[in-house]
């Protein structure tokens, strides 16, 4: 029995090594692809907050000009008002010229070509008056059109930064809905192997390898499993949220050994969770190696904290960018 143990042994080793340099090779074009959609939701992220930003600065200087009409339409209205009270005050003094000169023209025939001279005077800037009051009317009346213009675009813009508002804090409350549903599923597993948290508008997950492998191992153990099941659980629940499971390791041994065991833990994870009912098409499995330490090396605690699987949870965005682009 033993003498054809041994040659088995061997060739399962062998097909092993293949297998491993395949999936080698597709993890890390699986990462360059993943990292390039961290980058792209990333930057259209970043693009949503700064024209959030924009909008709101838009929104100030809108009020701003609201507000300068407004004192001009004051200013305006102000000097309509004493235009106004000029007019009435040379129509009366216009009146009295008038009475005064009905009383002259008895009297003397030259004082009355002159009384005439003055009054065609009086005439003239009497016109001269009008034709500036209606000036200052239709320039009043415009101003009220750009005021009544400057505060419905004001109202559309508040709308606008209103509704960038409610998407980004349903978003917010959505991820920490995600965050408490996981934390209450996963109570009673030590903070030192699991941790949940949110950064960056995700939730991360962090489960340590004590909780899910043995040293070099790519096989969850039960306690690990139990974990994963109750995150399972909750993902069903919450279709919406996208899930990128990663493997990430410490320094020890080679890096080409690190990268493959970091893949296949990743995908380990990725299978316990399909087979506990999440849809494989929302999951993106990635292997980081050794390469995205949360703690130095150089200590035993250290490498600890490093040699983890996190699963990162992030809310689709659609609603949102379909705002920024209108």
């Amino acid at each position: 029995m033993q003498r054809y143990l041994l040659p088995v042994l061997a060739l399962l080793l062998s097909l092993s090594s293949c297998v491993s340099y395949q999936k080698y090779e597709s993890a890390l074009a699986d990462r360059e692809q993943l990292q390039n959609n961290y980058n792209d939701l990333e930057q259209q992220l970043e693009t949503a907050q700064a024209q959030n930003k924009t909008l709101r600065e838009q929104k100030t200087d809108l009020e701003k000009d609201l507000a300068e009409n407004r004192k001009d339409l004051s200013t305006l209205q102000n000097r309509y008002n004493q235009l106004d009270k000029a007019n009435e005050d040379l129509l009366k003094r216009y009146d009295r010229m008038l009475d005064q000169n009905e009383k002259m023209l008895e009297s003397s025939s030259d004082e009355r070509q002159t009384l005439l001279a003055q009054l065609t005077l009086k005439e003239q800037e009497l016109n001269r008056r009008e034709r500036q009051l209606q000036q200052l009317e239709s320039e009043v009346e415009q101003r009220e059109t750009e005021t009544e213009a400057l505060r419905q675009s004001l109202v559309e813009r508040e709308a606008r930064v209103n509704e960038l508002e409610s998407a980004i804090a349903e978003k917010e409350e959505k991820l920490n809905a995600l965050r408490e549903r996981i934390n209450q599923a996963l109570l009673g597993f030590s903070d030192s192997d699991l941790t949940v948290r949110e950064q960056n508008g995700k939730v991360y997950v962090s489960l340590s390898q004590n909780l899910l492998f043995s040293s070099g191992s790519k096989s969850i153990n039960r306690a690990g499993k139990d974990a994963i099941q109750k995150v399972a659980e909750v993902l069903k629940n919450n279709p919406d949220i996208a899930i990128t499971v990663e493997g990430h390791t410490d320094t020890d041994g080679e890096t080409s050994f690190n990268w493959d065991l970091s893949v296949g833990r990743a995908t380990s994870v990725v299978k316990v969770l399909t087979d506990n009912g999440v849809d494989p098409q929302r999951i993106t499995a990635a292997g980081r190696g050794e390469f995205y330490p949360v703690a130095a090396n150089d200590t035993a605690k250290g490498k600890a904290q490093n040699r983890r699987t996190e699963i990162i949870l992030t809310p689709k965005l659609e609603a949102l960018y379909e705002l920024i682009g209108e």
